[in-house]
């Protein structure tokens, strides 16, 4: 729906106009009727004057009757003006912003001089860098486009109607229009993860990580002495030709390995981004749920769980498995505190009492995890460290010889500008901490989330797999 105002701009041309006129009748002064002429003209400009136009109100009944996708945002065939709205990508991952271009087209003949355009960004989604709304003027045949970011919590999300504000070169006539961009209407934060290496402590199952044994495979591990029994397609016969001696050769084996990853969910172990986005929450669920398919695609044995013990999933293998980790995850079963109630990562603390009544400490966790836990399985623990607890239950399941990998997303950095003191500091405790896991033998995977979560597991697994801390006792 279009609004057209008149704005009274020439009222004082007008006042001038008549004043002049009744001194040159009463001074018989012609001159100064050139003077009310000249006020008048202004007056008359100011009348006579439009503004670009975005179709008639038919061609917007037209439109809304029409096939969804048309890029003119009135719908109509004679509009002058054209708004579309482009993504650089629809799916994004938590952490990483969506750039927003907007686009506006004058495919008319005039020039539109003053055009106002607001963008209606999903309610839920901080703008982090430019602004959704620009003005400009522009010439006929001329693109003018206007970029801002976004950075998405995990989810799904919708642009509203962008609002267009149209006006006259004297300023006025003013059209207000609700208008709805062509191009994309929405994106997605995804969950999912690309690869995940895991470190080398197996069972008798095949699978696709390679063990420090030797055995069937087919990269090479070792040569041993011939033994009665042994395959003649592992005969060394090139050494039998050479020396007259019989040796096996052996290959690295690949087996399954038993993986449990767990979300860390306290209540007060999540924290909100500086600057907006995504909390610790989505960033770790997203860390878990990817590592989660990749390990059952490399054929592990895999299962989930949450500290607080409202998710366990067994570990397994197949289908089953990964349509209950997705339904787990993608409900949001992780217990955690809703976005608006978490504090944000500056180092201050949480609600006075939370630490103190909290049912369960660190010891009491790894306890009722261990419990649940498969003899030689190996933990895969995602938190965002904001706490010593999650330190204590990785000392106590590395007592226990467990092997672990902490994958942790930084969010004391966030997408803030500038850094407080208090998010400096918590920055600090939290480095401290991921010291004190790798004094441990535990595996930190450091996600800054500035890079893909796969280049931090890339730096964390350079030396392979188990041998950069928390190998296999």
């Amino acid at each position: 729906m279009t609004e057209v105002t008149r704005q009274a701009r020439w009222h004082g041309a007008l006042v001038i106009a008549l004043f002049a006129a009744v001194l040159a009748v009463a001074l018989g002064r012609p001159s100064l009727f050139f003077l009310g002429v000249v006020a008048l003209g202004f007056v008359l400009l100011g009348q006579v004057s439009s503004v670009p136009d975005w179709g008639s109100p038919d061609d917007d009944s037209d439109a809304d009757d029409g096939a969804e996708g048309d890029t003119d945002v009135d719908g109509g065939s004679g509009a002058d003006l054209r708004l579309e709205r482009n993504l650089e990508e629809s799916r994004v991952r938590p952490g990483r912003s969506v750039t927003v271009t907007l686009s506006l087209t004058n495919d008319g003949s005039g020039v539109a001089s003053d055009v106002r355009v607001v963008d209606e960004p999903p309610a839920e989604v901080p703008v982090t860098s430019g602004s959704p709304a620009f003005a400009t003027a522009v010439r006929p045949g001329e693109t003018v486009t206007h970029e801002y970011e976004l950075t998405p919590p995990r989810g799904e999300y919708a642009f509203g109607t962008a609002t267009v504000r149209r006006r006259s070169l004297t300023a006025t006539a003013v059209t207000t229009d609700a208008v709805t961009p062509g191009g994309d209407t929405g994106f997605t934060c995804e969950t999912l993860l690309d690869s995940f290496p895991f470190q080398d402590r197996t069972i008798q199952f095949v699978g696709q990580t390679p063990t420090d044994d030797g055995g069937s495979g087919v990269e090479f591990f070792a040569t041993r002495e011939y033994r009665r029994g042994d395959p003649m397609n592992r005969i060394d016969w090139h050494r039998f030709a050479r020396t007259g001696d019989l040796a096996t050769v052996e290959y690295r084996e690949e087996r399954a390995v038993t993986i449990v990853f767990v979300i860390d969910d306290r209540a007060d172990a999540h924290r909100e981004l500086p600057g907006g986005g995504p909390n610790s929450s989505d960033l770790t669920l997203y860390a878990a749920s990817r590592g989660v398919v990749a390990s059952l695609e490399d054929g592990n044995r895999t299962g989930l769980a949450t500290l607080s013990g409202e998710t366990w999933i067994e570990p397994g293998a197949g289908g089953d498995v990964r349509s209950r980790v997705e339904e787990a995850i993608g409900g949001g079963g992780s217990g955690a505190t809703p976005a608006g109630d978490q504090p944000v990562a500056d180092g201050g603390s949480t609600s006075g009492g939370a630490r103190d009544d909290e049912s369960m400490g660190s010891g009491s966790l790894a306890v009722d995890l261990e419990r649940r836990l498969p003899q030689r399985a190996q933990v895969v623990l995602c938190t965002p460290l904001s706490d010593a607890e999650s330190v204590g239950l990785v000392e106590t399941l590395r007592t226990s010889g467990r092997a672990v990998t902490v994958v942790s997303p930084d969010v004391t950095t966030g997408i803030a500008s500038s850094a407080s003191t208090g998010l400096r500091i918590a920055g600090l405790q939290r480095a401290n901490r991921v010291d004190a896991l790798r004094g441990l033998g535990a595996t930190v995977v450091d996600w800054q989330l500035e890079d893909p979560i796969s280049v931090d597991l890339a730096r964390a697994f350079r030396g392979g797999p188990g041998r950069s801390g928390g190998g296999s006792l």
